[in-house]
């Protein structure tokens, strides 16, 4: 008898633990709120000067990050999930075709940042767990660190003081001897 009752006990718990199991969650994570819902992101773009736009104009893979940035400014965790491999291949796409004219080790240091965020993100979006909070942080960070890739372009065609003061020192003294010409050529013509 006691055999009869312990089975019966033991079919009852299964069907009970069977139908939690069909209660307890019917939403997919990435059908909730968290992940559905758009936020913004700050994505003010530094401009580049134009000799270094000169030069990144012909950069496709750069051109094309441009807009994929412009583009975060409202999106969803979904969607970021979804493009997260592309992002991660376009910044390795980035890297690899850097211009010579644009080679530099601070640029190739921002490449390789921007190629870790986008590494991060890729593998944050691809967790069994996602973590929407993370995935947004991350994504935040991505024009910031674009805008320092911009920085460093245009640090490359900036000139140096020296520079610039030998340019100055070389206009002064073009400019003395075109005085010193017409100085010349008015006494010339007065005697």
């Amino acid at each position: 008898m006691k055999r009869v009752i312990f089975g019966i006990l033991l079919m009852v718990l299964a069907s009970c633990v069977q139908d939690s199991e069909k209660d307890k969650t019917k939403t997919k994570p990435r059908e909730t709120e968290a992940f559905i819902k758009e936020f913004t992101v700050q994505t003010a773009i530094l401009p580049l000067e134009a000799s270094a736009k000169k030069y990144a104009a012909k950069w496709a893979a750069y051109v094309v990050l441009h807009n994929e940035v412009k583009e975060l400014n409202t999106t969803s965790v979904n969607k970021l999930i979804d493009n997260s491999s592309a992002i991660a291949q376009l910044m390795e796409s980035l890297q690899s075709s850097l211009p010579d004219s644009l080679e530099s080790k601070p640029v190739e240091s921002r490449l390789r940042v921007l190629t870790t965020k986008a590494k991060i993100l890729e593998q944050q979006a691809h967790l069994q767990n996602i973590d929407p909070e993370e995935i947004k942080r991350i994504t935040k960070e991505i024009p910031q660190d674009f805008n320092n890739l911009n920085i460093q372009l245009n640090e490359l065609f900036i000139e140096s003081i020296e520079d610039f003061e030998a340019e100055l020192d070389r206009l002064v003294e073009e400019n003395r001897l075109r005085q010193e010409q017409k100085r010349d050529s008015l006494e010339a013509i007065n005697r």
